[in-house]
């Protein structure tokens, strides 16, 4: 004989590692969530190799997060050496560079005239120092001067006129004249020439080289400094927005500068900000396990409706991790955070309380992805506290696009706004269009995930449920089709199972919608009960009663195969096997009764239904209107005294028999859900005025 599902034997071995515990596998999930965040978030900030070197190209595009100002150390350079230039010039005697640069070309013209002789290089040397006995000049610079080709010669005095130039551009006090000397001979050194005429260069640079100023260096460079202290540093201003550098531009020291006081140079982060940013991800979550088992106990048992929470969750932190990475080219990508999925979907399949609460820890989330973008992060907040307050009842996909589209208008509204503190009019527009987008993205990726997520939390919405309750539906159809009277029965079921909830406070819609499933299993056999009867014909008249009470408790059975079978929701599989409990069926057993030989030769457990009780006010509901309606068609006569009396002692029996005892209603419930019933079925089955004949007279045509 073969193992039944789920037995030892057939157990998958995966099925090890699962707990059984709903509680302890919606702790595993919302960990394996926490870790995926982490992993998401902290990824960001953990140190990294350097990115950007002075004169290579960046690797990627840097937006500023905030607003700064950065020195701009060169250009204060250069105005500081302007005004160093127009202070110096105040000091200087033009004519002093006039005449020295004079007295150089006439010395190179008494050299040239001596160079002409016919003389040894030692006797043009000695007739040069007689001609300027006041040189000071060595005898190797002279020698190299006389014995140059005329072109050399043109090199050494270019060379010596603009080392010339070069020092006599700035004050040269008599107090400084040897210093300035000693800077000329040290400027030549770095000039590309043979030693010998660089020497010779130089050297008669210095030489010629004379004060051009009639004040102390010390009187100088106190007026120069004191004006360089006057000059304001040079900076650049960066706004929220602001692109610092784009990816393949040349990194300049002004660029490095910027980025390093943006915080965006490497090593990105460092591992104490990891530490942070991981302790309030914790916090974070120790708070979310908090508000879960102190407010909705039911959610946190529930590993299913968890399941579907972290999934959500998941898709957002993605989506949201994504975005950041393209906010550093271009911040417009914060516009399209994905927050109000959070808010529309937890709205719609759980309640506004639980919306709320995970959009207020996504925003926190979403303040930390784009690394403290105050706009960005008030834009997708707003989004999604407005898609956790808008949306109401969801039933059906129009009122789902209603709320969609006052969720757009408002995230493009608010991006507007925040856009305005960062950039210009083209930017505001920009980012209106993509809030506008946002809205519409996450309304219709709710729309089309809802069938995913019902099916992964077990949770079923309004729009679900109106769904269902149309005729089109395939059960539906075949219902009308193969037992018509079940499914006229099973209307009017709907209609006092919609007012008793609505009395009492319970779920009137999923009460109307269990009723037209709950005898579904019907379809089987339908001739077998009487709504589908011809009148005056039973197929049970040649049964016995043990076998007919078989095939009427069946239909229970064959409905809940029938609900799995087209997917139907676990709260309507529910009523559809409840809405019998365990109830007897009457008629049947005292038909056993009659023709057995006493209550010890008819076990009554033969004769009851195999399902279980109500767990619900609303499979209760069912199963008091689906025994009262069937039962009032009987009633001869029937006027309002007569049909409270039938209700009253109807729900009495179930009272007595302990089918309601696990459905949470109350006396005073049961009460309510009385004068409902006998108001619709009053109404119903009120006394009808018999119309009178038309007989013609004779001769009248």
């Amino acid at each position: 004989m073969e193992e039944k599902e789920g037995s030892k034997g057939n157990k998958p071995w995966y099925r090890a590692f699962i707990p059984a515990s709903g509680m302890t596998k919606a702790f595993l999930l919302s960990l394996a969530l926490l870790v995926c965040i982490l992993v998401l978030l902290v990824f960001e900030y953990v140190p990294r190799v350097a990115r950007f070197d002075v004169g290579k190209p960046s690797t990627e595009t840097v937006i500023s997060s905030r607003d700064f100002s950065v020195v701009d150390e060169e250009s204060t350079q250069w105005a500081k050496d302007l005004e160093r230039k127009r202070k110096q010039d105040l000091f200087i005697d033009d004519s002093a560079l006039a005449g020295a640069a004079a007295s150089l070309a006439d010395f190179f013209d008494d050299a040239h005239a001596i160079a002409e002789r016919d003389l040894s290089a030692a006797g043009k040397v000695a007739a040069l120092y007689a001609t300027r006995e006041d040189i000071e000049v060595s005898f190797g610079a002279l020698e190299t001067v006389l014995t140059a080709t005329e072109e050399e010669s043109s090199l050494i005095y270019a060379t010596a006129i603009d080392l010339l130039n070069v020092a006599m551009s700035e004050p040269i006090a008599n107090d400084n004249l040897e210093e300035k000397k000693d800077e000329v001979r040290e400027r030549a050194e770095s000039m590309l020439l043979d030693s010998d005429k660089r020497r010779a260069a130089s050297e008669l640079a210095a030489a010629f080289l004379v004060v051009n100023t009639p004040y102390s260096s010390a009187t100088i460079n106190l007026d120069i400094e004191t004006a360089l202290e006057a000059i304001e540093p040079v900076t650049i201003n960066y706004s929220v927005g602001q692109k610092i550098v784009d990816k393949g531009e040349i990194i300049t020291e002004l660029t490095l500068a910027s980025l390093s006081e943006a915080g965006a140079l490497s090593p990105v982060g460092n591992y104490q900000q990891v530490m942070g940013i991981s302790l309030l991800v914790l916090a974070l979550y120790a708070l979310s396990l908090l508000f879960f088992r102190r407010f909705r106990p039911d959610i946190a048992g529930n590993w299913r409706a968890v399941a579907m929470i972290c999934l959500v969750f998941l898709i957002f932190c993605i989506a949201c991790r994504l975005c950041a990475i393209f906010i550093d080219e271009n911040p417009l990508w914060g516009y399209l955070i994905p927050l109000a999925l959070v808010g529309i979907t937890m709205a719609v399949l759980l309640d506004r309380l639980v919306a709320l609460f995970m959009v207020m820890m996504g925003g926190i989330l979403t303040g930390l992805f784009v690394k403290g973008n105050i706009y960005l992060t008030i834009a997708a907040l707003i989004g999604g506290l407005a898609g956790a307050l808008l949306v109401t009842e969801v039933r059906n996909r129009q009122s789902l696009m209603r709320t969609a589209a006052e969720v757009s208008l408002i995230i493009a509204v608010v991006s507007m706004i925040t856009a305005s503190l960062i950039k210009d009019l083209r930017f505001i527009l920009f980012a209106g269009l993509l809030g506008l987008g946002n809205g519409a993205i996450c309304s219709t990726v709710t729309l089309g995930s809802l069938p995913v997520l019902e099916r992964i939390s077990g949770i079923t919405t309004p729009m679900h449920l109106h769904e269902l309750a149309s005729p089109d539906q395939p059960l539906m159809k075949e219902l009308i089709s193969k037992a018509p009277g079940t499914y006229s029965h099973s209307v009017i079921v709907g209609n006092l199972a919609n007012a008793a909830a609505l009395e009492i406070g319970a779920d009137a819609l999923l009460a109307r919608v269990g009723s037209y499933y709950h005898d579904i299993g019907k379809i089987k056999r339908s001739g077998f009960f009487v709504e589908n009867q011809p009148q005056g014909l039973s197929s049970h008249d040649k049964l016995k009663p043990n076998l007919s009470a078989l095939v009427i408790t069946a239909h229970v059975r064959e409905g809940v195969e029938l609900a799995r079978e087209y997917h139907l929701p676990q709260e309507i599989t529910a009523i559809i096997q409840q809405h019998h409990g365990t109830s007897l069926v009457r008629f049947f057993y005292a038909r056993a009764l009659e023709e057995g030989s006493g209550p010890e030769a008819v076990p009554e457990s033969r004769f009851r239904y195999p399902g279980e009780k109500p767990q619900s006010k609303e499979a209760a509901i069912v199963m008091l209107a689906d025994a009262i309606e069937a039962a009032a068609k009987a009633v001869e006569k029937p006027t309002p005294v007569k049909l409270e009396q039938l209700t009253r002692t109807l729900i009495d029996e179930r009272l007595q028999d302990g089918q309601l005892n696990e459905s949470n209603l109350t006396l005073g419930d049961l009460e309510k859900i009385t004068r409902a019933f006998v108001r619709i079925l009053s109404s119903m089955y009120h006394e009808r005025v018999e119309y009178p004949a038309l007989v013609k007279e004779e001769g009248i045509s």
